[in-house]
């Protein structure tokens, strides 16, 4: 009798949890994608959404919702370790860890200089800076500051192969540094074409580098493809005239699909040799902003900035370019991250 008992309030207790714990969401989970809106500038409007492709619903002000109070000026990318995400708060120069299911804020990192991106290697995590020419470097396991890493030059764009940290010097310049990542030091400064906005890594271990050729059109756009072994520009793929404005350039979950907005959005195989000459969706009378292909049939995802004032839109698309459906969510949707 006592261990039936036992048992019973064990289930019960069991029951409570998982109760509680659905009690608590401000979201349906499951696959889908976490879209990170901006906001105006200066107006700490910033917010995350999260669309579920499998219900075709979006839920938006998730952290706001959760933690009474919103995220920041500019909220600007979304990392993730396991079941952690940290989002980087641009202009308030902060980082937020919040759990991935609740939203539930777990700590803030504050008094960072105009952090941009950050990339996750061995429970450190690496963060560029659109006015800092240092790295800083987050001891994720305690959630602080624990250096800062000289490289030269200011960063935005980051990625990783091995044991190396690229890290592309966006504003105004025309390089990806390496940095090793044991030592925290310098390999080598590679040059690249004007102002390398985006980069991806594909499954040959080539290193995509989207460079949009200058803020003034200075030169025509490429992509600089670099070889992360040898450390040097093996090839490049132009665009057509220096009045291109190609940007975000993105890649799929196999690695062998490149995405990337260029008078709407083009897709073509890491093995091309010169850029997708046709367009798989048009923008129309849409403002493209980022591009987010999603392992989920193939579908591909899209945030619309409107006029870079009012609330955008998502927009979701399958693996043909064909709309399947139109979703409200923050100002100015930007960075996108697919989960399951």
């Amino acid at each position: 009798m006592k261990k039936i008992l036992t048992i019973a309030l064990m289930v019960a207790a069991l029951f409570a949890s998982c109760t509680s714990e659905e009690e608590s969401r401000v979201f349906e989970p499951g696959k889908g994608v976490f879209v990170v809106s901006e906001g105006n500038y200066l107006s700490g409007n910033g917010s995350l959404s999260f669309y579920n492709l499998e219900n075709g619903t979006i839920y938006n002000d998730l952290f706001n919702t959760k933690n009474a109070r919103m995220l920041g000026d500019i909220p600007e990318y979304l990392a993730v370790d396991g079941s952690i995400g940290y989002i980087i708060v641009n202009n308030s120069g902060t980082i937020e860890m919040i759990d991935m299911l609740t939203m539930q804020s777990l700590g803030t990192i504050t008094n960072l200089n105009s952090p941009r991106q950050m990339v996750i290697y061995n429970h450190k995590g690496y963060v560029s800076s659109l006015y800092s020419t240092k790295i800083t470097v987050i001891d994720l396991s305690t959630f602080s500051v624990e250096k800062q890493i000289e490289i030269g030059c200011t960063s935005e764009a980051l990625a990783i192969e091995g044991t190396t940290l690229f890290a592309a010097n966006w504003s105004g310049g025309s390089k990806v540094v390496a940095l090793n990542l044991t030592t925290g030091t310098i390999i080598k400064s590679i040059t690249t074409g004007m102002e390398p906005e985006s980069m991806v890594i594909d499954k040959n271990g080539k290193l995509w580098v989207l460079c949009t050729g200058g803020w003034n059109n200075e030169e025509i756009p490429r992509f600089s493809i670099i070889n992360t072994s040898t450390l040097e520009v093996e090839s490049s793929l132009s665009f057509r005239t220096v009045s291109d404005n190609p940007s975000c350039l993105a890649i799929n979950s196999g690695r062998d699909t490149l995405y990337y907005i260029d008078e709407g959005i083009r897709r073509m195989p890491v093995t091309a040799t010169q850029i997708a000459s046709t367009v798989l969706a048009e923008a129309g009378t849409s403002l493209f902003y980022k591009v987010a292909p999603v392992p989920f049939k193939g579908m591909f995802c899209v945030t619309d900035a409107v006029d870079y004032s009012q609330t955008g839109r998502l927009l979701v698309f399958d693996k043909n370019g064909t709309l399947t459906d139109t979703e409200y969510a923050g100002i100015i949707p930007g960075f996108m991250y697919y989960t399951e």
